[in-house]
Order: structure tokens, then sequence, then C-alpha cells
């Protein structure tokens, strides 16, 4: 059919690439199993990327910038149909490039979810609508991407109770909007009062656009993407209000994991800190993964490992992984 044409050429596309990225990848998260291959030296090797197909630009909504690349986990069995989808609903992420809002592309974010590619859990890679002037676009995109995962649940897979949000900057900022008001009535995309997002892995992410923009004006004012995402300045106070995970956040969010580092000049430390008192406060399930000395998507080995590890443990717990 028209999808398994899709998945066929778009793997014959990017398999070498992915095969490349995989290979680097693999042992960073999970553990081979106990049939997997032993390469010289006595390295244990589990290969992993032919167990799913990648699906570019599907559309997730209406306009040409609301479209995400599906990585689904199944079986290449030849023709026919080359590809076989799992039979068994999997975990799903979905994962938010960042940019400011203003740029940036799903394309190369592969590195931030092929973890979970590798353990078996589909993923909803989003574009969403971005550029100067365009505040709020980009959040309605991420609530109404989380819904249209929700609503396409049992075409491609995706298990409705172990959906999670991620990404990273700006895309960490609408990952925790998307898991806040996807948890919650209120938004016109809301999936219905029988869902909540399973949880949200936030990526040194913006959670009080009014004191980022403070601090860009300062800092650094030639770069302000606050300021350039509102269009006008007059903007930031009501955008922050509204569209803030600090402000709007309440007692039924999801779990929130995040990361983030301590020298961070793009995204302040301090962003974390405080809404992680404020979840404190709600008494939400929640984790701080502070790392000394990191920046902006800066972090050494150690720091990265300690990441991921954290992330499927902090999964683990609360149910997902």
């Amino acid at each position: 059919g028209r999808r398994s044409d899709n998945l066929l050429g778009d793997l014959m596309r990017r398999l070498s690439i992915v095969w490349m990225i995989a290979a680097v990848l693999t042992g960073c998260t999970g553990g081979a199993g106990p049939d997997t291959p032993e390469a010289s030296g006595g390295v244990v090797e589990e290969f992993w990327s032919h167990r799913f197909a990648v699906s570019e630009d599907v559309a997730y909504g209406e306009d040409p910038a609301q479209v995400a690349d599906l990585y689904l986990q199944g079986s290449w069995v030849g023709e026919p149909t080359y590809f076989e989808a799992a039979p068994e609903p999997r975990p799903t992420l979905l994962f938010i490039h960042g940019g400011g809002w203003v740029q940036g592309d799903k394309t190369g974010q592969d590195p931030w979810f092929l973890p979970f590619v590798q353990r078996g859990w589909h993923v909803v890679n989003m574009t969403y609508r971005l550029g100067p002037g365009t505040a709020p676009d980009a959040v309605d995109d991420a609530v109404c991407a989380l819904r249209w995962v929700v609503d396409s649940a049992g075409e491609y897979g995706f298990d409705r109770n172990r959906i999670v949000v991620s990404g990273g900057s700006a895309g960490g900022h609408l990952a925790l909007m998307a898991g806040i008001l996807g948890s919650r009535e209120g938004h016109p995309c809301y999936p219905g009062e029988d869902f909540r997002v399973g949880a949200v892995v936030n990526w040194y992410g913006i959670t009080d656009i009014q004191a980022v923009d403070s601090y860009l004006a300062e800092a650094r004012p030639d770069f302000n993407y606050a300021r350039a995402w509102a269009g006008d300045p007059s903007r930031i106070p009501g955008l922050s209000t509204g569209y803030s995970p600090l402000a709007v956040v309440d007692g039924r969010a999801p779990p929130i994991l995040t990361i983030h580092g301590e020298a961070d000049s793009v995204v302040p430390h301090d962003q974390a800190v405080t809404f992680h008192s404020r979840l404190d406060d709600l008494g939400t399930v929640h984790e701080l993964r502070s790392m000394p000395g990191g920046t902006h998507v800066g972090f050494t080995e150690e720091q990265f490992q300690e990441a991921f590890s954290a992330i499927f443990a902090f999964l683990d717990e609360v149910g997902l992984d």
C-alpha cells in the first residue's frame, strides 16, 4: 500500500546514514540481550537499526510546517510488503526541536532520540510553525501534534498510555507546554479527559519567557530570540503569563525530568531551578539533573551518559520504559 511504499522509499534514502549513527550509539543506553554476538576483544555488540523504518513529512495539521518524521518499530520481511509494523503498541516519544522558536528543523535531531528507538520505542519527530512574530503558534502546534499522536495510536501502534514528550531549548519549552496543556482541559487540542501525558523530558528548556527576555536584553541583546518570537516587546508580558511553563503549571502536570547545564548562557540554569522549585510546591513528580560546567547543547561524554541513563531510570520509575 501507499504507507509501505513511503516507508520503503524513505528508508532507502536514509538507511546508510541511520545505520552509521546507530552503530555509534550502540551501547549508550540499554543492555545487550543474552544472545547478542561478541566482537573482537570481547566487547558485546547488538545491531538494532534493522528493527525500524522511517516515514518522512507525515502531516499532523493543514499547514505545510505541521509535519513529522515517524520512526516506527517493526521488521523488514522482504517482498511484497518489505516492512511489517510491530504487532503490539509501543511506547512513543514526541520529540520537538529547538531554535528559539524562530529557526531550526527536525532534520538532524536523531542523536537526541535514537536511544529511544534502540529501546523499542516509536518516535514522532515533529516540526512546527516558527519565525519572528509567530508567537504563540508553536505552542498550539506542539499540543495539536500530541493530539494527533493520541488520535493516530490505532493506525501506527502508538501506546496512548505511554506517550512521552521531549525537546531541547525552545523545544524543551514546547515539550513542557504540551505536557502541561495536554494533561488538562482548556486547549482546543486537549486529547480528552481519559488521557494524560506519561512524562516530559526537558533538555534545558525555557520556563519563564519574561525572565529570559530580560536576561537576553542585558546579556545578549543581539540574540534575543524571545523578543524576536514575540515580534513586539510589548507582547512579552502577556506571552509569558499565558505560555510560560512556570506560569501555567499546576498539580495535574505529568512527571517532569529536566537536564540543564549550569554554565548555559543561552537559557540560564536558574530557569530550571526556579521551575523545579515550583514543582516542589505543587508536589508533582519531578527531577532536575544539573550538569556542572555544562553549556547549551554542550556536555562531557560522562554527562551525556549520565543524562541518558537518568532519562530511562526516570521513565522506568514512572512505569513508562
